[in-house]
């Protein structure tokens, strides 16, 4: 093939691994240049493709290489007019396809950065398969850097790019006290028993957003709300409480400040990830004792239902729909009274208090320690001062108590768990300030609640019919 004729097709390939902006400004310049080249040989542009802010490293797909494999298979060109090999290719399947491809259609390619290969002499895919090592070796060891790099960082405590987080500003360090004061109020309502999908409803209320912007159909580009799987990631995030986390693995002290205690990110985390989590009781039932109590007959759990007339909610035993169904508002006024009344107890914030629980400050103090002395191991380990079994026996005894002092933590984050309605001036205006789901997680805190037949013609409520026993 003379690749110098006027009638001869070529295809552009244009690809970026990062574009931090979004201004496309990378394939902007490669695409100037390949039009360039184009120009100048006389060649004909008939497709340009393009694979913005994707990694040659991976396994995400590549929808413009794909496109561009179709026309070379379609016979829509014979010269594909890359930046440099690297751009093409970014595995050695990738690199087989392409090259069998410009083999069995007679290709070339012209590379900006490098030699015009010709895959239709020995000579030409002898030197196409060398660069392509170099270039598969240049892409290995530019992982291994950015490896390196981020790990280090990591341990620096520092922030490596990203999108912006929540409660924080664009730089990741900088608080955002609205996001963040949100971000405090969902731990204490997921340590309270709130469902998630209540606190996201909590944050779309007061006007929050993900910062991702939407995709369905009629909503492009609006931010996205709160659902119960983002609030989760949130809440997740070590970040909160000011820990550097390494592909999953606290690695120290981050250089931005906590937005709540770890012991309260150690308690929810362990909640979050509780195998039984999903089988909770409190869940978001909208009647205040659904799923709660238990029906006085056959210790079956208390559902709302059933009720005998149209409009008036109504309890009913889960195990049997002849034990009973009794008006549920009556019901739930006498139990809202009996948990305010406790509240409002001089001694009810020994409730919370568990004195056989460490200081929450020097349990983090000593975690940072460990961290630290697990750090200097490995440098211990390089110099030649430990052996490989000193290190093992060493490693594995420091990780052993930091995993003690990580549980001991998350048991202290669990403590404070009725937040303001302890000690308030008027526990029933708190009370009254509390959604459903909230009233749900103090009941089940505090006290056991049967529920009893009404008896047969009663028109009034008796509390005889609703026994109630304090948690110890």
């Amino acid at each position: 093939m003379d690749a110098n004729v006027a009638d001869v097709k070529a295809i552009v390939y244009l690809r970026i691994s990062q574009d931090r902006t979004g201004e496309r400004a990378g394939v902007d310049r490669q695409r100037d240049d390949c039009l360039k080249r184009a120009k100048e040989r006389g060649w004909e542009v008939v497709g340009i493709e393009t694979d913005n802010d994707i990694s040659a490293a991976g396994k995400k797909r590549r929808p413009g290489f794909e496109a561009m494999l179709s026309a070379v298979e379609a016979g829509k060109a014979q010269v594909i007019i890359a930046w440099d090999l690297t751009r093409l290719q970014r595995s050695r399947r990738d690199e087989v396809r392409l090259y069998e491809s410009c083999q069995k259609h007679n290709m070339r390619l012209a590379l900006i950065n490098g030699a015009e290969l010709d895959f239709q002499s020995a000579a030409g895919r002898f030197v196409a398969d060398s660069l392509g090592s170099v270039a598969r070796l240049e892409i290995e060891m530019k992982s291994d850097r950015q490896i390196r790099a981020s790990r280090q960082a990591a341990e620096a405590g520092k922030r490596v790019g990203g999108r912006r987080p929540f409660g924080y500003e664009a730089d990741g360090v900088t608080v955002r006290p609205a996001e963040a004061a949100a971000i405090k109020a969902g731990y204490d309502m997921l340590l309270a028993g709130v469902p998630l999908a209540e606190i996201a409803r909590s944050w779309n209320s007061g006007g929050f957003t993900t910062g991702q912007a939407r995709r369905k159909p009629g909503h492009e580009g609006m931010p996205s709300p709160w659902q119960a799987y983002s609030v989760r990631m949130v809440l997740r995030n070590a970040r909160n409480a000011g820990l550097r986390s390494y592909k999953g693995e606290i690695v120290g002290a981050a250089e931005w400040p906590a937005v709540v205690p770890e012991s309260t990110w150690r308690a929810s985390e362990a909640l979050l990830t509780h195998p039984g989590r999903r089988t909770s009781p409190v869940g978001s039932a909208k009647r205040l004792l659904s799923g709660l109590a238990r029906c006085g007959v056959c210790g079956a759990t208390v559902h709302a239902g059933g009720g005998a007339r149209a409009g008036i909610a109504a309890y009913r035993c889960s195990g049997s729909t002849g034990h009973f169904s009794r008006m549920a508002e009556p019901v739930d006024e006498y139990v809202a009274k009996a948990a305010i009344a406790i509240l409002s107890l001089p001694d009810a914030a020994d409730l919370l208090t568990d004195e056989t629980l460490p200081d929450a400050e020097a349990l983090s103090s000593e975690a940072m320690g460990l961290r630290a002395r697990l750090d200097s191991l490995a440098v211990d380990f390089a110099d030649g001062s430990l052996t490989p079994s000193q290190l093992r026996t060493a490693t594995e005894r420091l990780r052993q108590r930091l995993h003690e002092v990580e549980t001991s933590m998350s048991h202290v984050g669990k403590v404070d768990k009725l937040g303001d309605l302890i000690g308030a001036d008027n526990v029933q205006e708190v009370w009254d300030s509390k959604s459903t789901p909230e009233r749900r997680a103090v009941i089940d805190l505090l006290m056991d609640v049967v529920i009893f037949p009404p008896g047969r013609g009663t028109r009034h409520f008796n509390s005889d019919t609703v026994k109630i026993t304090p948690k110890q």
